[in-house]
């Protein structure tokens, strides 16, 4: 094995373990953070932490030590390293999302808040800069894909007391896809194979299949699509399907 099969190797050990303060001190060490112990770990403050509906849906230890793991990994060169860095994220997100299919491919800087309400079907995929407020809940179908920037949102405030906050959920079904920049607001469904355009705003549920755009978002056409097999989409994020999974397979590009 190479240096970075042994890496991952080891952090998957730890994790299947449990991420305990001491395995997080040893998985930082892993990707280069060295200076940690156990007390200082479990003495870190989330932004969850002061969010109210963290009283509803607290993190366990363990899904507050992996979004600690989850953000130092954009922090050190070892997350430039896609070789190391997606199945690095697919390890922790099996075990901090309250639900990870298979073949998630998500790049660098990605933030999220709320892991346990957040679902991820097979083959989901997010670039670079995306955030999730996951607060209200937030559902991915199989092969959804987010591009980059892409924001997402599950909760308003009132203009009169910014305590005063109301939840609902979003979901972004199979094959959607979602362009550069895009933002999505509280209780908005994306239908299955719908695109949402670069810079939209979607404000209102989009149907199946349908591309949306503009300020606030409106339906412009039909996607370009004939065929009934949605797999013939080929919506893969990767060259080659890397990291992902094709005809009931993971593609390992370190196995080549």
């Amino acid at each position: 094995m190479g240096i970075i099969q042994d890496k991952l190797a080891e952090f998957k050990k730890l994790s299947d373990e449990g991420m305990t303060a001491l395995n997080t001190v040893k998985a930082l060490e892993i990707i280069g953070i060295s200076g940690y112990t156990e007390e200082l770990i479990k003495s870190f403050k989330l932004w969850n932490d002061y969010m109210p509906l963290m009283d509803e849906h607290p993190y366990t230890e363990e899904q507050r030590n992996y979004q600690i793991l989850w953000e130092s990994v954009d922090k050190v060169p070892l997350g430039i390293n896609m070789d190391f860095a997606i199945p690095f994220r697919q390890i922790i997100a099996k075990k901090m999302f309250k639900k990870c299919g298979d073949g998630f491919v998500c790049n660098e800087n990605c933030r999220f808040n709320f892991a346990n309400q957040i679902e991820i079907g097979e083959n989901v995929s997010w670039n670079a800069g995306c955030y999730i407020d996951a607060k209200g809940g937030v559902k991915f179908g199989d092969f959804s894909m987010l591009t980059e920037y892409v924001k997402i949102f599950t909760h308003s405030h009132s203009e009169a007391d910014h305590m005063e906050r109301t939840y609902k959920p979003v979901e972004i079904k199979e094959y959607a896809k979602v362009y550069t920049a895009c933002t999505i607001l509280p209780g908005v469904t994306i239908g299955k194979g719908a695109v949402c355009a670069t810079g939209a705003i979607v404000t209102k549920d989009v149907e199946d299949f349908t591309l949306v755009g503009g300020i606030p978002a409106k339906p412009m056409r039909k996607r370009q699509f004939d065929s009934e097999n949605l797999s013939e989409m080929n919506q893969y994020m990767m060259k080659g399907r890397c990291f992902q999974i094709y005809d009931g397979k993971y593609v390992d590009p370190l196995s080549k």
